[in-house]
């Protein structure tokens, strides 16, 4: 057990899920959102914050109950074993892998508007390559800057997303979007549900921090649902803004943030917006690259899952084996495929965390060498919902995403099996 006091505040953990869980996709992914389902792309968003918030219960519970750190892989270890456990672990490095590779796509995206020259593919490959590359090499030598860039990009993108709201909203006053009168096809709107939940795949860390909120049995559930209704409410709103300035126009749009904010400030607007947008996307980017190599090697170093070359350091106490294959494996990734490719491989490879967790709450509900933990309402009613609504979305990819998971599974599995038959312990 931590031999520390609870110390965060209750409206601290609401900053801290808030701001851990917005990210790049609001800002990008509006005119994706449209052009799949039209106004009613605010609905499935809706719909993915109330799903997610179903997620996010479980492993609230599942946190309450286990006090170690490491999330999926730790609840998946206890449940069904190291093998389920590492592969749990493996799948979660590879979801900062793809995280890293999508930023970078974002960050190329953002960029175009001011170095045209970037939609031409040689040049975009050149470039993403380059800035992974950078991020190595920071990652190598000086990784001390790491908490000022991401406290820096933590703070201006919510900043960002809410003057645009409220901007956008006086421009509008009391005109709202027209509801849509060509409704969507069913293929249209799963897609669009699917990469509504991108935007809210952040959430995985909080019920971990949040054990460390005072009478966090209590204030828990409180705080992520609250958390999620805050962020559900930011994006729609952010969306119905988007719409309402933009209308028909928004469909495709690659910056529809930035563009609807010309609407509101002129071109000036613009400018803010993507200026902006490019600070904190390469402060995520830099933050992830930090954090997903050291998950990577404490798999090696603390939990021994690993060979031990992969925990290997070199003389400023980096991973160094880790940030190599980590940048290497996005390097790859950002060069076979746009943004979007990636945020679903993104959100197939986080439904895969989901589905275990999940399957582990209903295994070690009634555990008794466990803490009681926190109680949900509805008893079975949450997990049984979340476990529907996982298994759904998880049928809805394309092959190629299951192909490139199912590979990095293979990978994992031979990794692992490799490992243990050299060094059985």
């Amino acid at each position: 057990m931590r031999a520390h006091a609870k110390s965060l505040s209750f409206s601290s953990v609401l900053l801290l899920g808030v701001n851990g869980i917005i990210g790049s996709g609001i800002f990008l992914l509006p005119g994706s959102l449209y052009q799949q389902a039209g106004n009613w792309s605010v609905l499935l968003v809706i719909l993915a914050g109330i799903a997610t918030t179903l997620v996010a219960l479980n492993y609230a519970v599942l946190a309450s109950k286990i006090d170690e750190d490491g999330g999926a892989w730790v609840y998946a270890n206890r449940a069904f074993g190291p093998a389920v456990g590492f592969q749990i672990g493996w799948l979660s490095w590879f979801l900062g892998v793809i995280t890293i590779s999508a930023e970078i796509a974002a960050f190329l995206t953002t960029l175009t508007d001011f170095i045209p020259a970037l939609q031409q593919r040689t040049w975009y490959v050149v470039v993403a390559v380059g800035l992974i590359g950078m991020l190595a090499i920071i990652n190598l030598f000086g990784p001390g800057t790491m908490s000022v860039v991401d406290n820096l990009a933590s703070a201006l993108k919510v900043l960002l997303l809410l003057g645009f709201i409220i901007g956008g909203a006086m421009t509008l006053g009391a005109q709202l979007p027209p509801v849509i009168t060509t409704p969507a096809t069913h293929g249209q709107w799963i897609l669009a549900l699917t990469t509504s939940f991108y935007m809210f795949t952040g959430f995985s860390f909080l019920p971990t921090a949040a054990k460390e909120m005072q009478r966090a049995e209590r204030n828990l559930p409180r705080a992520l649902l609250l958390v999620m209704l805050v962020v559900t409410v930011i994006y729609s709103l952010a969306l119905i803004v988007t719409i309402g300035l933009l209308g028909h126009r928004l469909a495709g749009e690659t910056l529809p943030v930035a563009l609807a904010f010309e609407q509101v400030v002129g071109p000036i607007g613009k400018v803010v917006i993507l200026v902006g947008m490019l600070i904190s996307i390469l402060g995520v980017a830099v933050a992830v690259s930090f954090d997903t190599p050291v998950g990577l090697a404490s798999l090696a170093t603390e939990k021994q899952l690993l060979p031990a070359v992969f925990g290997r350091q070199n003389r400023f106490q980096a991973p160094v084996v880790a940030v190599l294959v980590t940048t290497g494996l996005a390097m790859l990734l950002v060069v076979s495929g746009d943004y979007l490719f990636l945020v679903n491989l993104i959100v197939l490879a986080a439904f895969i965390q989901y589905l275990v967790t999940i399957l582990a709450s209903f295994k070690l509900r009634r555990d008794q060498t466990l803490p009681t933990g926190m109680r949900l309402w509805g008893g079975q009613l949450v997990p049984v919902l979340a476990l529907g609504i996982v298994v759904g979305i998880m049928l809805s990819f394309q092959l190629q995403t299951y192909l490139i998971a199912g590979g990095v599974v293979v990978s994992g599995i031979v990794i692992y099996w490799l490992d243990r038959h050299q060094h059985p312990h």
